[in-house]
């Protein structure tokens, strides 16, 4: 199972071209931390204002269902970035929570959004790392529509057989980090029929 292929957006590397064009830096000081496995970046309904990157690691996103439980519907990894754009009208209902130690940077909104609007070099990367994301969520969803549950679920453990590093640079395979709720939640399908059918070895 092959990711869209986006060789612009792979060689790009936001954080560098700011620090190489920013005439004042002081915008990208001090905006990088590390934040502990299993611990949330953000939930709804607080919203710090930030736009966040990945620099190692990995982070789940997802949202509630009526009833309150959590689904994710997305993990991300090494040079993803995630958060509110705001541009929905307050109808923004995510949370974001580690997989692994994940060193992230924090960028201010209204500086994200200023930057990418006013450089046409960064305006054309932005459009080309969020048209790699939405070809991404399409293939998920022809998975989930088209599939047999037993195919739903291959295909997720060969999309996210991925080696990924934590912040101190211990090596995980991504699929392993996601429980069988996550799995069941990527695939379209309950814990226990997860936790069934991955016994099989054919899966």
């Amino acid at each position: 199972m092959q990711r869209p292929n986006n060789e612009y957006y792979k060689s790009f590397n936001f954080y560098c071209y700011l620090k190489t064009n920013l005439q004042n830096e002081r915008s990208i000081e001090n905006i990088e931390s590390v934040i502990e496995k299993h611990t949330y970046v953000y939930q709804p309904p607080y919203d710090e204002g930030f736009i966040y990157e990945i620099v190692s690691g990995a982070v789940k996103l997802g949202s509630y269902s009526e009833q309150g439980e959590e689904f994710v519907y997305d993990i991300l990894h090494k040079g993803d970035f995630f958060g509110n754009l705001r541009y929905l009208n307050m109808q923004f209902f995510e949370f974001s929570k580690t997989l692994i130690d994940t060193k992230i940077r924090k960028y201010e909104i209204s500086f994200f959004k200023k930057t990418i609007s006013n450089d046409p070099y960064l305006s054309d990367w932005f459009l080309s790392y969020l048209t790699k994301r939405w070809c991404i969520s399409e293939m998920k969803m022809g998975n989930i529509t088209g599939n047999k549950i037993e195919d739903r679920i291959s295909f997720v453990r060969k999309f996210f057989n991925i080696e990924v590093h934590d912040a101190r640079g211990e090596q995980f395979l991504l699929f392993n980090l996601l429980t069988q709720k996550d799995v069941g939640d990527l695939s379209g399908a309950t814990r226990q029929t997860i936790s069934t059918i991955l016994k099989k070895k054919s899966i």
